[in-house]
C-alpha cells in the first residue's frame, strides 16, 4: 500500500503533467494535421534555419515537409550567410568563432559535411559573403560590451586570420553588414547613425557613404540585381528606396503600418514587406515603388494574433507559398496565389504547413531548385 505523503505527491505530478499537456494544446503546440500537415510534393525549395539555445544550423524541406539536416553549431551563434547555391554555409558566434560547413546537397545532404572551425575574435557579430564568394566580412568587437566596431576581410575558403585581407574600425556600432550581390561591395549598417558605410572588398578600401535613410533602417535588403536597396524605416512607417549607382536615397514609400522583414520575388519585381507590430502584409512593385496589394495572415490559432507578427519571412520558387517566422518556434507556410489574382479579390491567405522547431531561428533563407533524396 502507498503511504499518504507519496500518494500526494502522485496527484500532484499528475495533475501539473495534465495541466501541461492542456496549455500545449491551447497554445498552438497541437498541429490538426488536415490543416498544418499538407506536403507540397512540387516545391523544391530548401529552407536554412540558423536557430539559438540551443544554437543548431537546420535544412527544412518544405515538399517532404521535414527537417533534412540538423546541425549542431559553435555556442551563441549571433549569425549565418550561405552561398546561392547552398553548398557552403558560414556562422559567426558571439564567442568569436566562424565555422564553416560543406553540404552535398544534391547528393544525400545526411552525409558528414565539411567544417573548419577559427576563433576569429572574443566575439563576432554580423557576417556576410562577397558577390563573388572570395571574401566574407565579419563584425567583431570585445568581451567587455560585446557591441561590435570593427570588421575583418577574411578569405573565404580558410577563414583563417593568416589570411587576412583587412582590418578596419567602424564609428558607431555595427548592426549589420549586407553583401551586394552582384558587386564586391558589402554595406555597412549603424545602429546610431543614418549613415550607410560602403566596403569595396575589390579595392580593399571604404567608398563614399550611403546618406539621408532619415535614421537607422531596421532591416536593410539589397535587389539581387545589385541596384537598389531597401531600407524599412520603423519610426517613419516607410520603406527608403536607395539607388546604388549614386548611393543615393531617392524615394520613401509610405505603409500603414512601422516595417520590418522583408523578402523578394524570385525575379525581385516585388518586395513583400511585413509590420513588426501586426499580421500585415505589403506588396511593392519594385519599378514603379507602388504599393500593389495588402493582405492580413490569417490567425494561427483564435485569440494567438501575436503569432503571426512575422519576424522573418520569405517567397517560395513558384510564388505560391510565404515562408513565416512568427514570434516562436514554428515556421508557418500560407498559400498567396490568390493574393495578386484579380480574378480572386479579396480572399485571404491560407495556411497549408506547419513545422514546430526545436528552437527559435533567428536567420532563414531559400535555397532554390535543389532536390534532396528522401531517405
Amino acid at each position: 500500500m502507498l503511504n499518504k505523503p507519496f500518494q500526494l505527491q502522485l496527484y500532484f505530478y499528475s495533475a501539473v503533467t495534465v495541466l501541461m499537456i492542456l496549455v500545449m494544446f491551447s497554445s498552438g503546440w497541437s498541429k490538426p494535421s488536415s490543416v498544418l500537415d499538407d506536403l507540397l510534393p512540387d516545391n523544391t525549395d530548401l529552407l536554412y534555419f540558423a536557430t539559438d539555445a540551443p544554437d543548431t544550423f537546420i535544412v527544412y524541406s518544405p515538399g517532404h515537409h521535414e527537417n533534412r539536416l540538423i546541425l549542431p553549431a559553435s555556442e551563441r551563434m549571433s549569425d549565418m550567410v550561405i552561398s546561392p547555391d547552398g553548398s557552403v554555409v558560414w556562422t559567426a558566434t558571439k564567442s568569436g568563432y566562424v565555422d564553416r560547413f560543406e553540404l552535398p546537397i544534391d547528393q544525400d545532404i545526411f552525409q558528414t559535411p565539411g567544417q573548419i572551425h577559427m576563433r576569429i575574435a572574443p566575439v563576432l557579430s554580423a557576417i556576410a559573403l562577397s558577390a563573388d564568394q572570395r571574401f566574407i566580412a565579419v563584425g567583431y568587437g570585445n568581451s567587455e560590451d560585446y557591441n561590435s566596431r570593427n570588421i575583418k576581410i577574411l578569405d573565404a575558403g580558410t577563414v583563417s586570420l593568416e589570411d587576412e585581407l583587412a582590418d578596419f574600425a567602424i564609428s558607431g556600432d555595427i548592426q549589420d553588414i549586407v553583401a551586394n550581390p552582384v558587386t564586391n561591395l558589402f554595406y555597412i549598417i549603424n545602429s546610431h547613425s543614418d549613415r550607410v558605410r560602403i566596403y569595396n572588398a575589390d579595392r580593399f578600401r571604404l567608398e563614399p557613404d550611403i546618406l539621408e535613410l532619415g535614421n537607422s533602417p531596421g532591416r536593410f535588403i539589397v535587389r539581387p540585381d545589385g541596384l537598389r536597396a531597401y531600407g524599412a524605416m520603423n519610426a517613419r512607417k516607410a520603406i527608403a528606396v536607395v539607388n546604388l549607382e549614386t548611393n543615393e536615397t531617392t524615394d520613401y514609400v509610405l505603409l500603414n503600418f512601422p516595417p520590418y522583414a522583408m523578402a523578394f520575388n524570385p525575379d525581385h519585381s516585388l518586395l513583400y514587406v511585413a509590420s513588426r507590430d501586426s499580421a500585415a502584409v505589403a506588396i511593392l512593385d519594385t519599378e514603379t515603388n507602388e504599393v500593389v496589394s495588402t493582405f492580413n495572415l490569417p490567425p494561427r490559432h483564435e485569440g494567438l494574433l501575436e503569432f503571426n507578427f512575422a519576424e522573418i519571412i520569405a517567397i517560395s520558387t513558384d510564388e505560391r507559398y510565404f515562408y513565416v517566422m512568427p514570434k516562436r518556434p514554428e515556421l508557418v507556410v500560407y498559400d498567396i496565389s490568390m493574393v495578386l489574382d484579380p480574378d480572386r479579390a479579396g480572399e485571404q491567405p491560407v495556411m497549408v504547413q506547419s513545422e514546430v522547431l526545436a528552437a527559435s531561428p533567428f536567420h532563414m533563407e531559400v535555397i532554390r531548385n535543389h532536390t534532396i533524396p528522401r531517405m
